[in-house]
């Protein structure tokens, strides 16, 4: 039985891991052989991530891997979007490495608007991409407020990911599917926006070269190959390929999905909420409907809404009991009484909010609500509030036609309740998994780039057979039509008082 390897890094907001992919008999296998949690920390008043911490858990478990199997053929990484590293001309990063979440960014969209001209909606028109405040070109444009003496010396842009290749290749460059989440990608050529970047203050020498997933980008370092034992010669070398570096477009690349244009939620710490298309939507309707168009692997749109995730549950798990068990928390949420408490979980007051538990609960309290004060009656309120808003999101995208199924990948789909939920309130059936969606969409892409699998469909194909895909059915009931009226009611409200 010949069994061939790749090593895919995954980089989510909240943890970091390194993963061995196999395909075998054509079937793949996954062995998690380091994993590392992390988030973003305050220093001199700024939330940054410790960009030494992640290098040292990344290297370590490709170290790891090429110890206990030296034949793995690639390596592949995949990341958040949209946070930047710096770097100056001797290739030196400049630090600090800023978060997303970090409030430089608070307010700077009107400030943006009003300083160039450019709207919102003559934005999306532009790139595709609906304006949030997270996004790159706000990060880079609120450096005029807020200057970092470092980011002076910037010589290469390098979003996260590009960095950890130009650490592992020494070639800088920057994969497609995550430069469109910057929001300074043309949606029209593909290329750098060159009036944005002047709006920022950048020109076009420090932005890299747009590759595509699935193009292999050289060999390992041979630095690399020398501390870890690996042949470098007559190219032996492990190769670096190119996935979809955005952790989304990896899980979207590994939808076990038959269909053409399926609907899908990656879920993890945020939720992207959307489906696969051929072309962009640049309507009217898609602007209103708060539609981005992010590239895919393999000349694939991603049209979707990045909506609030198990961020909500995360913190409150921080806040109450962080050594608990996130089973914990979804038992106790099915035994507490449904729809008892609901709240707008894409309120800007739970972005950066000091204490989660305090912010939804007065929440509850202004609008009129039970506050929700045990473990269930929190955890209930988040899971059916996040059920809510992705059916809506899920509808206002499908303009009207029936959704066949969708899949939930990610992390997030092992949450039984939750996914049983987002089935009865969208009344269509839900698939689970891959748990592992980001990871495994790294590695198909990889092994396409390698020639291992011929394309996304059989690659996909490889995903179902290898795969449980727990499946969950519709049971329409009248308290869920009352709650679904009661969430919507509550919107209303707030966009009155607004």
């Amino acid at each position: 039985m010949v069994s061939r390897a790749v090593v895919a890094v995954d980089l989510g907001a909240s943890s970091g891991r390194v993963l061995k992919v196999s395909l075998s008999e054509g079937q793949l296998s996954v062995e998690e052989i380091n994993r590392f949690p992390h988030g973003p920390k305050s220093i001199n008043g700024r939330l940054c991530w410790d960009l030494d911490y992640l290098w040292a858990g990344i290297e370590s478990g490709i170290a790891m891997a090429f110890a206990d199997d030296p034949s793995i053929a690639s390596i592949g990484v995949d990341s958040w979007a949209v946070d930047f590293v710096p770097v100056d001309v001797d290739g030196a990063a400049l630090l600090p490495f800023v978060s997303y979440r970090d409030a430089r960014t608070q307010g700077i969209m009107p400030k943006f608007s009003q300083a160039t001209a450019l709207s919102d909606h003559a934005l999306f028109e532009r790139t595709g991409i609906q304006s949030l405040e997270l996004n790159s070109l706000y990060q880079l444009y609120a450096l005029k407020d807020h200057p970092l003496e470092s980011y002076q010396r910037m010589d290469r842009f390098m979003l996260f990911p590009d960095w950890v290749y130009f650490q592992l290749s020494g070639i800088w460059s920057c994969e497609y599917t995550n430069a469109t989440t910057t929001q300074m990608l043309s949606v029209h050529d593909k290329s750098w926006d060159p009036d944005l970047l002047q709006q920022i203050g950048l020109s076009q020498n420090v932005m890299p070269r747009i590759r595509n997933a699935g193009e292999i980008l050289g060999p390992l370092k041979a630095s690399w190959c020398a501390e870890w034992g690996l042949p470098e010669e007559n190219g032996q070398a492990p190769k670096i390929v190119l996935c979809g570096t955005h952790d989304t477009a990896s899980a979207v690349a590994a939808l076990p999905s038959l269909t053409r244009g399926p609907y899908f939620i990656s879920l993890g710490t945020w939720a992207l909420v959307g489906r696969e298309a051929q072309v962009p939507d640049l309507s009217d309707y898609a602007y209103r409907h708060g539609l981005s168009n992010e590239g895919g692997v393999f000349d694939t749109i991603r049209q979707l809404r990045n909506v609030s995730g198990l961020w909500l549950i995360q913190r409150v798990r921080e806040e109450i009991d962080p050594e608990s068990d996130f089973a914990e928390w979804v038992e106790a949420a099915e035994q507490a009484k449904p729809g008892r408490s609901l709240i707008q979980p894409m309120d800007d007051r739970y972005f950066r909010a000091a204490s989660m538990v305090s912010e939804i609960q007065a929440a509850c309290r202004e609008s009129g609500q039970p506050v929700p004060e045990s473990r269930g009656e929190l955890a209930r309120c988040i899971f059916e509030s996040l059920a809510l808003n992705f059916a809506d999101v899920l509808e206002d995208f499908s303009k009207g036609e029936t959704i066949p199924e969708l899949h939930i990948v990610g992390g997030g789909g092992r949450n039984a309740l939750l996914c049983q939920m987002v089935a009865d309130f969208l009344g269509r059936p839900v698939i689970a998994g891959p748990f592992e969606a980001s990871a495994l969409g790294n590695a198909i892409v990889q092994m396409i780039g390698l020639g291992w699998i011929a394309d996304l469909d059989e690659g996909r194909q490889i995903i179902r057979n290898s795969e449980d895909l727990p499946r969950y059915m519709p049971h329409p009931r009248k308290i869920q039509k009352n709650i679904r009226q009661r969430y919507h009611a509550l919107l209303d409200r707030q966009k009155e008082q607004a």
